[in-house]
């Protein structure tokens, strides 16, 4: 072949081209170019090769019309469509795409069906610049695991709603317009997606609806002229905002009901007809730095068991109060801005709980009001200017009122009807000097420098709690309160290029800015500038490095090797150089800042190095690997500071890429990331050289043929050389093994699943997503743990695993006894198997509470599905136990039972088979079993109560362990035992099966 794609024409008039598009895509073959020229075509399209359908002319000349049957169906793998208007009417879906990836460009959908666009089954649709319309029904529906991603495209005039996300399907919007319809974006039934800088408006309906434990990701979008309410959110779902508007939406801004919880960033809501925000059936909501704005009734309102934390949330104005908390509602504020409240600024009632630190209330009906039964308590807040009553007290609950500056109200400044509330420390006007406004730019400046890193969303929220601690131990200070204890000194643990020095330098310019640190300025170090080859001189070379960090931070990287000493210097040198640091923190400890940094297990074993350290670095941030989402952001990030731009099919590609990418000890992060990018720019450089025409468009463009291949060939985190001769000789051993034969057909089904998953990646097809965690499950003694080596060692063989080694853990091991403990010891047991296989014995019993008290146990679940979920390529669990037992354990959790869909259940041993494992153990250490001593061992076996406890291969073990004894004891009395005497077991040598089934030696 020659390797160049034909042109095909489609006309109903001109000489040489095909009368329909279906004639075409039958003549073609993968690659083509079908050109239709402009006209009318009347019919029903099936895109089966691999094609590009290009209509010609202007905008709208070429049209395909079709009446019941879609007008586009995709059988291919992968097609373009581009400068198409597609019609249909009286059926079901105008394009509907079932299989294979379907990019459309500057297309228009104008459908009068159920369905304008159905994209499911794991089919996909890159869809820019299209329209679509659709009076007669929805708009674009994802479902079934399919995926949609629009840019600059419109959606309008859908008579239900313009983007449906059903089970499974996440269609992301990017630069979108939805306008005159029922509603713009639905999430139900585990649906998801993404919207992101978008336009919503003219929505005769709620705008976005999140329902039936669903997300939605939504980013710098406005919704506006929206008849309903503009953001609904029920039944479990958890989406998120940041960055939005909701401008004059006919209802309440934002509703969250039936357990609905949403993290809310940077959003503002404007005029809002209704409430702003309503909380209730015990939904939960987290703001940060929301402003909310003449809503017709309250700002926020939560009852109904809700509750809500707003960290610098902003009320102006509004025809009712501007948090109101009622119903058993909880919400706490911190630094909150209440202005201009035609009700009360703040107002508790019922059994509801209101806390307030720090932030301001002026200009409202009244100021802060607890009446009823409601509870909580307000600290560092100024309340001055209202019209009415400054702080009131009517509650029968206790309120704790400290700290604060209420002044200049024109009713009382405090009314206390209440006996139980506490009033200390109210300030008077100089009490609490004013905010220092220059100090806070700065530090806003800051903040907004570290949200615009990429990812590292833990990190960022660690570090902002850190300021706002130290801005609120200022506040206390100035109110003649005790400071809370702060520990500045940190230790950043994770992986190489995930930011830490990037981080650490940030967090230096912050506390500057705070007034804790003098200069900010950041001294990075190593082992190297620290440790010296001589007695006393690491003492020296520290005490350099730390006086030039005397202000500033002292980064010290790759801390853990100061306590691991090092073959030239030895391991005391280091050692001196933790105990001078230690001393040096103590003597200069307001004037300087350290952050230890390394690994996570590696830092462990650091802090324990000396007693002094773990007290000094009371704070810990983990720094998560980047996912591949994130790595692709920053690809994207270098070439726009090079002045190069990622074509739509190289970010996919690049997006691939990463998430194929090996997770092993070489993996650097943003590191990689860079070193991606650079070898795209070289490819490029190579595949450009010889191109004396290429024009200044072709120079900037990076295209998928410029990324490299992936190290190894592997699937998983192994990404290793598969060892087929292994492979082939662990599976023996595995067959070898007695009984066990649907374990046996399980474990080589898994194996052939993942090899067929290898085989299609090299050939570039599609790879099915693969669970390879799995549950054993079966009574004790049948060889789990054994099996569960076995697997280990195949999947390291065959490039899976990159070690394949197995860590046996149990309750024992994963549980601690307090609050806390459990996450870090369950963490430290998942690192320890990463790269191979960590086996949980009797893991059920970390679903059940033994004795009553705090359920440490679900604690430890909890935190394994989140470990198996951001290592999911680096570590395979196995969770073992009784079957029945396995079931409770399954539903402790509702990610448990997604990531162990596949299910190894472990009979019983026969009484056979249990024979022969006996007889197997008696020939390993030289013994052998008469034909009469087979038959008493089946009788044994045969007659022995099988209760739930018991032991098979183990039983089985232990009654060889005590024929042995009997043996040493019938043969004791032989004078000259002959080699038969020493070697063979007689029948008497078996004991009797106990009828409590107890194993022998336990009657």
């Amino acid at each position: 072949m020659s390797g160049t794609r034909s042109v095909l024409g489609v006309s109903a008039t001109d000489a040489d081209c095909f009368r329909t598009i279906n004639d075409a895509i039958a003549a073609a073959v993968d690659g083509d170019v079908i050109s239709v020229r402009p006209g009318v075509y009347r019919e029903s399209v099936v895109i089966e090769r691999e094609i590009t359908l290009s209509g010609a002319g202007a905008a709208g000349e070429v049209r395909i019309e079709s009446t019941g049957e879609p007008a586009l169906n995709l059988a291919a793998e992968h097609a373009s469509v581009s400068g198409v208007v597609i019609a249909h009417r009286d059926g079901e879906v105008a394009v509907d795409l079932r299989a294979g990836a379907l990019r459309m460009e500057e297309c228009t959908v104008a459908a009068e069906s159920g369905v304008a666009v159905a994209v499911r089954g794991g089919a996909e649709l890159f869809g820019r610049d299209c329209v679509v319309t659709n009076p007669g029904g929805a708009g674009v529906l994802v479902f079934d695991g399919g995926g949609a991603e629009l840019r600059g495209s419109e959606l309008r005039g859908i008579a239900t709603t313009a983007v449906v996300a059903r089970s499974g399907g996440a269609p992301r919007l990017i630069d979108c317009v939805v306008t005159e319809s029922a509603g713009a974006f639905l999430a139900a039934d585990g649906g998801g997606g993404t919207l992101r800088d978008c336009r919503i408006s003219r929505i005769s309906g709620p705008a976005i609806v999140v329902e039936e434990n669903s997300t939605l990701s939504v980013g710098s979008t406005t919704l506006s002229e929206v008849d309903a309410v503009g953001v609904l959110v029920g039944a479990g779902s958890t989406p998120s905002l940041h960055d939005c508007v909701i401008d004059r939406p006919g209802a309440q801004g934002i509703v969250l009901v039936q357990g609905a919880t949403a993290t809310i960033e940077r959003t503002q809501v404007r005029g809002a007809r209704g409430h702003g925000l309503h909380i209730l059936d015990g939904s939960r909501a987290e703001l940060t730095d929301c402003a909310f704005t003449d809503c017709g009734l309250d700002a926020v309102l939560v009852g109904g068991g809700g509750s809500a934390r707003l960290t610098r949330f902003a009320a102006t104005g509004g025809a009712g109060t501007a948090v109101t908390v009622e119903e058993a509602g909880e919400v706490a504020l911190v630094e909150p801005r209440v202005e201009r409240a035609k009700s009360a600024g703040l107002r508790a009632r019922g059994n509801a709980r209101l806390l307030v630190e720090g932030g301001s209330v002026r200009e409202c009906a009244t100021g802060v009001v607890w009446e009823g039964a409601a509870s909580g308590g307000m600290t560092g807040c100024v309340v001055e200017g209202n019209f009415g009553d400054g702080v009131v007290l009517r509650s029968q609950e206790q309120v704790d009122v400290r700290g604060c500056r209420v002044e200049r109200n024109r009713g009382k400044d405090i009314r206390d009807e209440s006996e139980k509330s506490t009033v200390d420390s109210v300030a008077p006007a100089a009490g609490i000097p004013a905010p220092r406004h220059a100090e806070s730019g700065a530090i806003a400046d800051l903040l907004e420098e570290l949200n615009g890193l990429v990812g590292l969303d833990g990190v960022k929220r660690e570090v902002e709690t850190l300021v706002r601690l130290h801005q609120m131990a200022e506040r206390r200070a100035a109110a003649g309160l005790p400071s809370p204890p702060l520990g500045r000194h940190l230790v950043f643990t994770g992986s190489p290029g995930t930011g830490k020095t990037t981080i650490a330098r940030l967090y230096g310019r912050i506390l500057t800015a705070l007034g804790v640190l003098r200069t900010g300025q950041l001294v990075e170090c190593a082992r190297a500038d620290l440790v010296a080859a001589v007695v006393g001189g690491t003492a020296l070379k520290t005490q350099e490095k730390f006086d030039e960090a005397l202000g500033g931070v002292l980064f010290v990287d790759e801390a853990y090797t100061l306590s691991a000493g090092s073959g030239g210097s030895g391991p005391d040198f280091g050692r001196e150089a933790i105990d001078t640091l230690v001393k040096l923190m103590e003597d200069h400890r307001d004037d300087v800042v350290v952050i230890v940094a390394g690994y996570t297990n590696d830092m462990r074993a650091f802090l324990a190095a000396n007693p002094g350290l773990s007290s000094r670095f009371t704070r810990t941030i983990e720094f998560a690997d980047y996912s591949a989402p994130e790595l692709v952001t920053i690809v994207e990030g270098l070439c726009r500071a090079h002045d190069y731009r990622l074509e739509f099919e190289t970010r996919a590609a690049v997006h691939a890429y990463f998430t194929k990418l090996p997770r092993d000890a070489s993996f650097g992060n943003g590191r990689t990331a860079r070193k991606v990018f650079e070898e795209m720019v070289g490819r490029q450089a190579y595949r450009l050289a010889e191109d004396e025409e290429a024009s200044p468009v072709a120079l900037t463009r990076l295209l998928p043929d410029d990324l490299g291949p992936l190290p190894g060939s592997g699937v998983g985190a192994g990404a290793g050389r598969v060892d087929e001769e292994q492979v082939e000789r662990l599976l023996s051993e595995l067959r070898g093994l007695v009984g066990l034969d649907d374990v046996k057909q399980e474990v080589a089904s898994m194996v052939d699943l993942l090899a067929s998953a290898r085989r299609r990646q090299e050939a570039g097809l599609p790879v099915p997503s693969l669970s390879r965690h799995l549950i054993f499950a079966g009574p004790p003694g049948t060889g789990k743990t054994t099996v569960a080596r076995l697997y280990g060692s195949v999947l390291a063989a065959m490039g899976v695993l990159a070690q394949g080694q197995v860590v046996e853990v149990s309750r024992a091991d994963l549980v601690g006894e307090y609050i806390g403990h459990t996450a870090k010891r369950t963490t430290e047991s998942f690192d320890r198997a990463r790269g191979g296989v960590l086996f949980i014995d009797e893991a059920y019993t970390l679903s059940s509470r033994p004795g009553g008290g705090q359920d440490f146990g679900r604690e430890a679940i909890d935190t394994l599905v989140k470990l198996m979920e951001d290592h999911r390529d680096e570590v395979v669990v196995i969770a073992a136990g009784y079957a029945d037992e396995m079931t409770g354990f399954l539903a402790a959790n509702p990610g448990l039972s997604s990531r162990f869909s596949h299910h190894v259940h472990f009979a019983n041993y026969t009484a056979d088979e249990l024979v022969t494992i006996v007889s197997q153990h008696a020939t390993k250490i030289g013994y052998e079993c008469a034909a009469a001593t087979v038959v008493s061992l089946r009788e044994h076996f045969a007659t022995i109560p099988r209760h739930a406890s018991f032991g098979n291969g183990r039983y089985a073990r232990q009654v060889l362990d005590e024929a042995v004894t009997r043996h040493a004891r019938r043969t004791r009395s032989i004078p000259t035992p002959t080699i038969a005497d020493l070697c063979v077991l007689l029948p008497e040598d078996i004991p009797a099966a106990s009828p409590s089934g107890k194993p022998p030696g336990q009657r």
